[in-house]
């Protein structure tokens, strides 16, 4: 069988690079590629990489030589990669160990376990901080050398701690062996007035009962769940099925059904919870995921389903609720079978579903959200900010004279900056500069007042540029007209406008909004730039729905923060 000179690095500092590793182990011998692996979504380092040497000695070597060693702080954790996933899923030569003393780390546990036979890889398991939980695991090539290990290194003391040695068996396979055999259950939404004999009663009347444990606050008070311990697994099957999702009179609580499963500690809970994260996920890949909003509060799960389907095979159609008062958050989320009839179905984007103009596109996860906002910000939204046209005025009047034209430049720059959000009008003639496009708000500005105060030179320069200069008479700064919208604006009057313009209210409105976010005032300039970049349908939604708008701001504010520590 050919030698391997393919390895996996794992244990690895977020920030290290291709370049740090191939630095490293290039000192081993020549190295044809490195890998470091990085989410699909924002880029980041998964932790772990591939290197693959011309030479399958010299990544042994590098094996010998390297594993454990710090990389940017970090002991990095070095093993043969195995293309085939059988050997590692099956357990075969795998043990758990755990009591393990702080002070062990891997290289200690590699080391303990290294004369029972050849390890294919070792490990102490860490929290986020780097510190050790108390158990690990080792794999050897052999199951024998992983009995050997087990029998011998069980009760024995390391570093003074008693570690308790086993075969290693997968979480999924304990956890179908709890189900067969379990008897603690779990029962909650029961009401809070019972006392613990009404409570005990009531269980005893579905089996033999070894415990009851309800839970109480400081108080005394109860908090409506409990703990039933019965003798024989039978009866706990029994109780579960005959009592989950009943209505027992007298006994639960006003409108809720009575929850009853087996008992589940923590650890499990996460388990359970992890795994339904990644069943999810392997859903989101499979099929295609469209994303619609401002939804009417009458459409429900089956109406979106029902006029998407004409599109295609609809997995799923669901309308987001709020749990509390179960009313519709306005969006939702619908999977059809194949990209094919998901991309007809964008179609839908902009037509009018019970009054209101839907918005559609594909669904994204808020991690690769995240990183298309911080990219987007990366790529030249940094240099944009909505400029207020109140504080524009304000700062341009406010200003000596010989500053105004520069400001007013300014001013030009970061309204054309905006993509959209218009540029100052020039000085036809001479005449009152206007501010174009700014929601109907102009500056007029008398240029003789201008001229006050003007060093003589400067009026004569003026006055060569005025071909003849035409006298104007003193007229007072007139104020501002401006357009009043209704709340949340309306789309049909925007559609009228032009697009600079419509751009221009947009982001009056949402600069209004993101002002009166405490968190956010500072930065509200900044972050209605970045949301301006948005489909104006979707700012539309986002003006009207307050959470919404709150989600979005704290997404750039995440983004900012990030821009900020790099």
């Amino acid at each position: 069988m050919t030698q391997s000179s393919s390895l996996y690095v794992g244990d690895l500092a977020e920030d290290v690079s291709e370049a740090n590793l191939f630095d490293i182990f290039r000192e081993i011998g020549p190295v044809l590629s490195i890998r470091v692996c990085r989410d699909a979504g924002n880029r980041k380092s998964l932790g772990y990489a591939y290197v693959n040497f011309q030479n399958p000695l010299d990544a042994e070597r590098a094996i010998e030589t390297m594993n454990f060693t710090k990389i940017k702080g970090k002991s990095c954790r070095i093993m043969w990669c195995k293309r085939d996933p059988s050997l590692r899923k099956s357990g075969n030569g795998n043990i758990f160990i755990k009591n393990l003393a702080e002070t062990i780390d891997n290289k200690a546990l590699h080391d303990t376990f290294a004369a029972f036979g050849r390890i294919l890889s070792c490990k102490v398991v860490c929290d986020d901080k780097g510190q050790s939980l108390g158990y690990g695991y080792v794999h050897f090539e052999s199951e024998e050398s992983a009995k050997e290990a087990a029998e011998k290194v069980d009760q024995m003391l390391l570093n003074g701690k008693q570690v308790y040695v086993g075969k290693f068996e997968r979480k999924d396979t304990k956890l179908k062996e709890l189900e067969k055999n379990f008897t603690n259950c779990y029962v909650k939404f029961f009401r809070k007035e019972l006392t613990d004999d009404e409570v005990t009663a009531y269980f005893t009347r579905h089996g033999e009962v070894d415990s009851v444990k309800v839970s109480r606050d400081d108080n005394g008070e109860s908090r409506g769940y409990a703990y039933v311990n019965f003798k024989n697994h039978e009866d706990a099957v029994k109780f579960v099925e005959a009592v989950n999702e009943t209505e027992p009179e007298g006994f639960v609580e006003e409108g809720m059904k009575i929850s009853a499963s087996r008992h589940q500690n923590k650890a499990e809970r996460e388990h359970i919870k992890r795994q339904c994260a990644k069943e999810r996920q392997a859903q989101f890949m499979k099929y295609a995921n469209l994303y619609i909003k401002n939804l009417d509060d009458s459409i429900t799960s089956e109406t979106l389903k029902e006029v998407f389907s004409e599109y295609g095979d609809v997995m799923s159609a669901k309308v987001m609720m709020d749990p509390e008062s179960n009313t519709s958050k306005g969006f939702g989320f619908v999977s059809f079978k194949d990209h094919e009839s998901a991309q007809k179905a964008i179609a839908m984007n902009g037509r009018i579903l019970s009054g209101k103009p839907l918005y559609v596109s594909n669904a994204q996860r808020k991690d690769a959200r995240q990183a298309q906002l911080m990219e987007m910000y990366r790529n030249g939204t940094q240099g944009r900010q909505f400029v207020n046209p109140n504080d524009m005025q304000r700062n341009v009047m406010n200003a000596p004279m010989g500053n105004r034209m520069g400001m007013s430049n300014m001013g030009m720059q970061g309204m054309g900056g905006m993509g959209g959000m218009g540029a100052m009008g020039g000085m036809g003639g001479m005449g009152g500069m206007a501010m174009g496009g700014m929601g109907g708000m102009g500056m007029g500005m008398n240029p003789m007042a201008r001229m006050q105060g003007m060093p003589m030179g400067g009026m004569q320069g003026m006055q060569r540029m005025m071909k003849p200069p035409m006298p104007q008479p003193r007229v007072a700064p007139m104020p501002a007209p401006t357009r009043q919208f209704d709340h949340g604006l309306d789309p049909a009057r925007l559609v009228e406008m032009p697009a600079a313009e419509q751009k221009n209210v947009l982001g009056e409105s949402l600069f209004t909004r993101i002002s009166s976010i405490p968190k956010a005032s500072a930065s509200a300039a900044k972050i209605t730039g970045m949301l301006l970049e948005m489909d104006n349908a979707e700012i539309l939604n986002l003006l009207d729905s307050p959470e919404l708008l709150r989600i979005k701001v704290d997404e750039a504010l995440h983004v900012l923060g990030e821009h900020q520590l790099r």
